[in-house]
């Protein structure tokens, strides 16, 4: 009698939860699977990207970015296909790049499913532009101006030209990077390359930890030192504003070579040569603005924002 009883409940949970398992099958059970498709194609391009390829290669920036709108579409849940034909076009370019294959297609599809064509007037400059003879000096702005016109594509196919715009004026402006680029090109050309990052998206305030969310930052500039033929130097200059809530003026000097230290420990981590990468802090001692003091404290740590900042210089051969 016992084991009737189990019997019959067991069969009415099974009945009961079955259409709620039906259900996770049917509505996203598929999601974890896409994220790690995306994520272990992520590390293969970050492989090369480090390794002797480079990021500035075309093929190789543009699976990147392939990358990154499958990306923002799997956290958007979207539904109108574009999400497994970037990732699909992202992998015919990493298999082909790892097989150091040949003869890589340049050519970029307009279109993806759950998209459409727009701005056919960019796309008419980047063919001008991968026909150009110095195209190698813009070809990872080109790539990622490509990639992007899809992506306006498929936020005007999905809502309208108005989500669509900002898409659309990203790869213009990649597209007027690659055009600079290609007319100040000039094989082995030594260059200094300035940069300046706000304190205040890299580290909390008054901490000398990197924000975690704010990595991507450094992740460019990795990009930016090892796309140097020859690498002369990293200069990292951390500064603080003249706040000190504990009236110890001195430990901004502090605060401010920590941080510069902190940015050099995570470039030597990404593979950059720690004895190339000088880091130093000068405190408070260099302002870029000057804010009156008879005002809130709120108010002038917001003032004050510009002076929280690293300068990065950069010294190498391109």
């Amino acid at each position: 009698m016992i084991d009737r009883t189990l019997s019959l409940l067991l069969t009415v949970m099974l009945v009961t939860i079955s259409p709620y398992v039906g259900a996770a099958e049917s509505t996203g059970q598929m999601l974890p699977e896409q994220l790690q498709q995306i994520e272990s194609l992520q590390r293969r391009a970050d492989k090369l990207a480090f390794g002797e390829l480079g990021p500035n290669n075309y093929h190789l920036a543009k699976a990147r970015t392939w990358l990154d709108l499958a990306l923002s579409e799997y956290y958007e849940k979207e539904a109108t296909g574009i999400l497994p034909g970037s990732v699909e076009q992202a992998e015919i370019l990493l298999d082909a790049l790892e097989k150091k294959q040949t003869g890589i297609t340049m050519v970029t599809p307009q279109q993806l499913p759950g998209s459409e064509v727009v701005r056919p007037d960019l796309w008419n400059k980047i063919s001008t532009y991968k026909q150009h003879d110095k195209f190698f000096c813009g070809q990872r702005a080109i790539a990622e101006a490509e990639v992007h016109l899809v992506w306006a594509g498929h936020e005007k196919f999905e809502s309208g030209w108005r989500y669509a715009e900002s898409y659309a004026r990203s790869a213009e402006d990649l597209l007027n990077e690659a055009k600079d680029s290609i007319n100040d090109c000039v094989a082995n050309k030594s260059a200094t390359q300035k940069m300046t990052l706000s304190s205040d998206v890299l580290f909390g305030f008054d901490k000398a930890m990197l924000e975690s969310s704010q990595l991507w930052q450094l992740n460019r500039l990795v990009d930016s030192i090892k796309m140097a033929k020859t690498l002369e130097g990293v200069v990292l200059l951390g500064h603080t504003d003249r706040l000190r809530s504990d009236g110890h003026l001195e430990r901004n000097q502090l605060l401010s070579e920590q941080r510069a230290r902190s940015i050099k420990q995570y470039l030597v981590a990404k593979g950059i040569p720690g004895e190339s990468i000088h880091a130093s802090g000068v405190g408070s001692a260099q302002p870029l603005v000057q804010c009156p003091t008879n005002t809130s404290k709120a108010k002038q740590i917001v003032c004050l924002q510009p002076n929280r900042r690293v300068e990065i210089t950069l010294r190498g051969t391109k």
